[in-house]
């Protein structure tokens, strides 16, 4: 699937079906949708993150998805930016799951290290499935209306006191900031989102 475009379609459709209910809440309910929607075993994994430099990761078979012990364990009550790094990293693997699983089918791997090899790889093909993934999760733990009206508050805040605020870096992380418990994801995800949806390029 190339194209952020399509990826956002993918996600849109992804919402529509499964973020309903009891999920069509934020921050998104990441373990929920991958253990009860889509029946992916949920496996801890020591030292996933030492060894892959991910804290979460599909198995080969496409049948569940490791996640690193250690922040695991800490989900419920660890460092906040851990685990909202755990959310984004789930998100990517959902996002492997609905657009690549038909890719990977076909490739046999030997073991879950020739498939993250094959998954982390930094260009060809390999890159643009980790793009892709990315833009998956970023979109779906940050939808684009949401993101919108919380930017539009800001925005109606920060004009009255600060000129030139639109122009201000500072002000963009700031705003990031503000609107990080609203997602539960990282700061950084959340300027990306402001790039990506073209609401507030980096100055």
């Amino acid at each position: 699937m190339n194209g952020k475009e399509a990826v956002w379609e993918a996600v849109e459709n992804f919402r529509r079906q499964y973020l309903v209910g009891a999920l069509a809440h934020l921050p998104v309910d990441v373990f929920t949708l991958a253990e009860l929607e889509f029946k992916l075993d949920i496996i801890p994994f020591d030292d996933l993150y030492e060894k892959y430099e991910v804290d979460a990761a599909l198995i080969q078979d496409f049948s569940g998805i490791y996640v690193d012990a250690e922040a695991y364990i800490i989900w419920e009550k660890g460092p906040r930016w851990k685990q909202r790094r755990l959310r984004f990293s789930v998100a990517h693997e959902l996002g492997h799951y609905i657009l690549h699983r038909e890719i990977a089918a076909g490739l046999k791997f030997k073991s879950f290290a020739e498939f993250a090899v094959w998954t982390k790889g930094n260009h060809g093909q390999q890159y643009t499935l980790e793009q892709t993934a990315n833009e998956f999760a970023g979109r779906l733990l940050v939808p684009v209306e949401r993101l919108r009206a919380e930017f539009e508050t800001f925005a109606q805040a920060a004009k009255d006191i600060i000129p030139n605020w639109f122009t201000n870096p500072a002000m963009r992380h700031a705003f990031a900031e503000r609107a990080r418990p609203v997602f539960e994801v990282n700061t950084q995800v959340i300027e990306a989102r402001l790039d990506r949806e073209e609401i507030w390029a980096e100055c």
